[in-house]
């Protein structure tokens, strides 16, 4: 999230009206999605509890560890870098040259200027120093990170064009536009620790079930949120616009000294909330499932599956944000904006100020509240995997989006087909999906024991095509497999034995 005097620099020519920089505020670009090559691994392990907490049980690890991981993307379906100029080396570039245009040489990106409604969806995550351990048929696991997501949707492309054009578009002058579908708008910076625990159900012949949870405290760094039900407007020129009728609402709470634009450090946190996944999973395994009784947990047995199958409904839950908070609202309103370009303010409160003497005649009756709540990217996910032929697997998850309320940040939907190359020490996925039913992509992604790292669109760092977002994630962890001790001298006691030995196994071996 951009903040401060810098916010004001850079969008100050845009911010000529309430409604109409909420909407740039989505869609502008901004630097993956599920982790597909690694989360859906046998061997992800604590990681995977991110698409269905109860991985942690049914994992071939009793004790795994995640390091650090992160998990970069973004996308949109409007704006634009050209592929003739468009290079991924100058995101690492201290002072890169990008290729300016437009009428007065200041613009750079481009913009698919078609009637299609536009959207924007953001997600950074930072996963910390995590951990799942596994005691028979339990798991238990602590779960740490921090995340920013921003999603917007259902924006009209009249709106996108104005705010892009800074209002000076001709084609689209004097022309009464009633845009009644329901834009939505948010976007949070939270820090998460929780407890995760899954446990086997059943296990009986080569079924077996598990079922997982984890559960999260939630703490709001900043959020906000912006909706709007409809809107009817023209705009004659560049410096008036005209608003017959308008309901919006719109929420922040942001590390901002409001009256000054000076950044405030403190309280840190400014809001906090609860969160859930929930997760259940099927496996049908190669061999009949044993029950045993082991004085080590390094003697645990695992059994591969055939196949599997899960259910998660992830990020359910919400922060609430009680300080330095407001609530802003217009209900039927309407106004006559004259010398849109002449208005001068310098601060969150001029120009909250400026719209209440706008649309209301008064600063007062625009803040309606001080206190709003952003809910998570809540989701239900379908999880499928099989062994097709020894080592090769072929994985399938959808993920369907639920916003819970208008002020809640949507995730965005996904299909996805990643066949898998795997052994204990390598994996190779090749993630083929279709991002929010619209757009395919195709990934890459690699681990090395306890290295991974991946893209589910691996165009973003070429220039055959135009550039409309990026994904990228990797990650660092240790873990310790079932089934392999080590004796006193240091050497596995079972470095002979293949994947699939069991504890009786081994035993008869040695005898």
């Amino acid at each position: 999230m951009t903040s401060g005097s810098d916010f004001f620099r850079m969008h100050k020519s845009l911010l000529y009206s309430f409604v109409l920089i909420i909407m740039l505020l989505g869609i502008k670009p901004l630097c993956a999605q599920e982790m597909l090559g690694i989360v859906n691994s046998s061997y992800a392990g604590i990681t995977g509890s991110v698409i269905n907490p109860a991985v942690t049980v049914t994992s071939p690890f009793y004790l795994d560890i995640n390091i650090v991981a992160g998990d970069f993307f973004a996308e949109n379906n409007y704006l634009y870098l050209a592929k003739e100029e468009y290079r991924f080396s100058r995101f690492f570039s201290k002072n890169p040259n990008y290729p300016t245009h437009g009428d007065n040489n200041n613009q750079y990106v481009y913009d698919y200027y078609n009637t299609k409604d536009k959207k924007a969806f953001s997600s950074n995550r930072i996963i910390g120093p995590s951990f799942a351990v596994t005691v028979g048929r339990h798991s238990f696991g602590i779960v740490t990170g921090a995340r920013t997501f921003i999603s917007t949707k259902n924006v009209p492309y009249d709106i996108a064009k104005f705010a892009f054009e800074k209002f000076d578009y001709q084609p689209q002058y004097n022309i009464n536009y009633v845009d009644k579908q329901k834009m939505y708008n948010a976007e949070m910076a939270w820090a998460e620790i929780g407890f995760n625990y899954s446990y086997v159900l059943k296990q009986e012949s080569r079924d077996y079930w598990a079922a997982g949870i984890t559960v999260k405290d939630l703490l709001g760094y900043a959020g906000g949120y912006i909706y709007m039900d409809n809107i009817d407007y023209i705009v004659p020129h560049r410096d008036t616009l005209i608003i017959n009728n308008v309901n919006a609402e719109a929420g922040y709470s942001l590390p901002l000294n409001y009256e000054t634009n000076e950044f405030m450090s403190n309280p840190l946190i400014r809001g906090k909330g609860l969160g859930i996944d929930l997760g259940v999973i099927y496996e049908r395994k190669k061999e009949e499932v044993r029950s045993e009784k082991v004085d080590k947990l390094c003697s645990q047995n695992y059994t591969p599956y055939q196949y599997k199958i899960g259910i998660s409904l992830l990020d359910i839950g919400r922060i609430r944000y009680t300080q330095n908070a407001e609530k802003l609202v217009l209900a039927d309103a309407s106004t006559q904006w004259i010398q849109l370009s002449g208005d001068n303010y310098s601060s969150v409160r001029d120009y909250t100020n400026l719209i209440g003497e706008q649309f209301y005649g008064d600063t007062t009756t625009l803040i309606q509240g001080n206190e709003i709540s952003v809910s998570l990217p809540t989701a239900f996910s379908v999880q499928a995997d099989m062994n097709i032929y020894k080592n090769w697997f072929i994985n399938g998850t959808m993920v369907l989006p639920f916003q819970i309320s208008k002020s809640g940040l949507r995730r965005p939907a996904l299909l996805a087909i990643t066949p898998r190359y795997e052994t204990a020490l390598f994996d190779l996925s090749v993630p083929v999906s279709l991002f929010d039913w619209t757009q395919p992509r195709i990934g890459l992604s690699a681990r090395f024991m306890w290295f991974f790292v991946g893209t589910e669109k691996i165009s973003g760092f070429f220039h055959y095509k135009d550039f409309t977002g990026l994904d990228f994630y990797f990650g660092v962890k240790i873990s310790l497999r079932k089934g392999f001790c080590r004796n006193n001298s240091g050497h596995s006691r079972n470095n002979r034995m293949n994947d699939n030995c069991g504890i009786e196994e081994y035993k008869m071996f040695r005898k």
